[in-house]
């Protein structure tokens, strides 16, 4: 063990255990499973090199010796006749096989998952040269989609190994390398993956020599895995066949079996052939071990089809179901962003249906393994082909929640109704126009009803001011007009009460001796009808004026 002073010295076995022992392996990269050690003096002595600690406690799960409680050996009175050997087992990995190691280390900033390689049954560390294309090979052999690699040094020996990856191979085994350490190896590769972009139940072929034939992997969690091959028939080849777009062969297939490093997630899978992907089969999820010797291979061949071609899958009948479209010899999806009836027609049309019919999305579950083609489809009804439209190609953002499904027996099987069913985007477009005219009708009569409640509220008004004139005209009070003021003026006026009783008085006010008549009697009065009305009317108090106008004032007194 290298002391704090960078210097080896041996370690006293007082009260050493098999924990103990385990830790030592472990961190020298054999088995952990079995540990034994021996505390005599059957070991050759070294007496040249220091004893560098003592009284070693550990609980089995540190990295190293150094993390376990310990004391140094200027506090004890060991000798090297107590000197500690330990025997390991070597492990049973595959050249080639990666691991991840948990290094816990004293601080936080320590903490990093370590790739350990197997090579001549021993795990170690690889140097982080090209960090970039290692660490992102690495993790597509733990069934990740690549990641980023890190540096930091871990207490186990390097492995003579120089790694250079590209990032595009499946495993290390696969990229160039030579049998050496670089000569500036002065930290060791961790990595940070990514999770696969897969959803569960996709299904993928790996390690084949074309791109329709290869191992089997099945996606859990966001991480491929591998599917054990226990029962599995050419019903189960087929579905996996027609997930991807391909048709199946009928021939085995032997493939190179994965590393330890990938689970195997399912096995004993059944299935009767009809089934759209694995997960509608019946399988048992495998929990308790890697074993990749049964790892699953199929071979496919290109669908016999033609570009734009059109099939539907998955349904009950001839008329409806999953709507695919033909590629380069695979089948694929139809995304239904921009789907409209009119494409529904024209999809029915080519397939060789004379009605309008049906669409709907999300009717499959996201566990399809097919591309998808297209999507934005926009046809204008009078299309052969699909592919006649305009349509786009880049569907990388889509997933298959949107795939499209048709049902073409949803109308007449009468062929006079094709250009009926070609007008049907005229007549939404009709239907929408008459909305519009509707409701611009709805708000006129809304504003001529105001107007109207408007014009009765101002007759009123204005015949109200017109009982006032006429009023004020036929007591002539001058203008009709005229409003009259609320609030009285300065000055009032008492118009008098005239009767035959009260004569002289009257006359005595207007002048200073009355008229006198041959008779001797007073003749009535002759006067205005205004002077009429005003003199026998009862005394009154008229508001703001005289004859109800503001600052105007009583005629004069009457002489004769």
């Amino acid at each position: 063990m290298c002391n704090p002073r960078s210097m080896w010295g041996t370690v006293c076995g007082n009260q050493w255990t098999e924990a103990n022992s385990r830790v030592v392996c472990s961190s020298l990269g054999y088995s952990v499973e079995e540990g034994t050690y021996q505390v005599s003096s059957t070991f050759k002595k070294t007496p040249t090199v220091p004893i560098a600690v003592d009284f070693v406690k550990c609980q089995g799960s540190e990295n190293s010796l150094k993390d376990c409680v310990h004391f140094s050996h200027s506090y004890s009175e060991c000798g090297h006749s107590d000197d500690v050997g330990v025997r390991c087992q070597a492990d049973d990995c595959i050249d080639g096989d990666v691991r991840l190691f948990e290094y816990l280390g004293r601080y936080d900033y320590e903490k990093r998952q370590y790739v350990l390689v197997c090579i001549n049954k021993r795990w170690g560390p690889i140097c982080s040269n090209n960090r970039q294309g290692n660490s992102k090979t690495l993790c597509n052999q733990f069934g990740y989609n690549g990641g980023y690699g890190g540096e930091g040094l871990i207490s186990m020996p390097v492995q003579n190994i120089t790694l250079q990856c590209s990032g595009d191979e499946s495993r290390i085994s696969d990229c160039p390398f030579d049998n050496s350490i670089p000569s500036s190896c002065y930290s060791h590769i961790s990595i940070d993956c990514k999770n696969a972009y897969c959803t569960d139940g996709q299904v993928r072929l790996v390690d084949g020599a074309t791109d329709v034939e290869g191992r089997v992997e099945i996606c859990f969690s966001r991480r491929w895995g591998t599917i054990s091959g226990d029962g599995w028939t050419q019903a189960e080849s087929t579905v996996v066949c027609n997930d991807l777009g391909y048709e199946a062969t009928g021939n085995d297939y032997s493939v190179r079996p994965a590393t330890n490093s990938m689970p195997v997630f399912i096995k004993t899978v059944r299935c009767t052939g009809r089934e759209m992907s694995l997960l509608e089969c019946s399988f048992r999820r495998n929990l308790t071990h890697s074993v990749h010797l049964e790892d699953v291979g199929v071979k496919c061949k290109k669908s016999e089809c033609d570009d734009g071609d059109l099939r539907l899958v998955g349904g009950d009948s001839e008329n409806d179901g999953l709507l695919q479209v033909c590629f380069s010899g695979r089948w694929g999806t139809v995304n239904r962003d921009g789907w409209t009836d009119v494409d529904t027609h024209v999809a029915c049309r080519q397939l060789g249906f004379n009605n309008a019919g049906q669409y709907s999305a999300n009717a499959v579950r996201n566990t399809l393994s097919t591309p998808i083609y297209m999507d934005n489809i926009g046809c204008h009804g009078t299309e052969a082909r699909l592919t006649d439209c305009a349509y786009h190609r880049d569907t990388s953002e889509d997933s298959h929640s949107g795939d499209i499904w048709i049902d073409c027996s949803s109308s007449s099987n009468s062929a006079n109704n094709i250009e009926s069913d070609n007008n049907t985007a005229t007549d939404s477009g009709d239907n929408v126009t008459g909305l519009i005219v509707a409701l611009v009708a709805f708000v006129g009569l809304v504003l001529l009803s105001i107007a109207f409640v408007g014009y009765i509220l101002w007759s009123k008004r204005l015949h109200k001011k017109m009982r006032v004139y006429y009023r004020n005209s036929a007591q002539g009070k001058g203008e009709g007009n005229v409003k009259i003021p609320d609030e009285p003026d300065s000055k009032d006026y008492e118009i008098p009460k005239c009767t035959t009783t009260t004569q002289d008085a009257h006359y005595a006010s207007l002048s200073s001796s009355p008229p006198t008549k041959p008779s001797g009697i007073y003749e009535p009065l002759k006067l205005s009808t205004l002077e009429r009305e005003s003199c026998y009317a009862a005394p009154q108090k008229v508001t703001g004026g005289y004859g109800g106008v503001k600052g105007k004032k009583p005629p004069p007194p009457l002489r004769h």
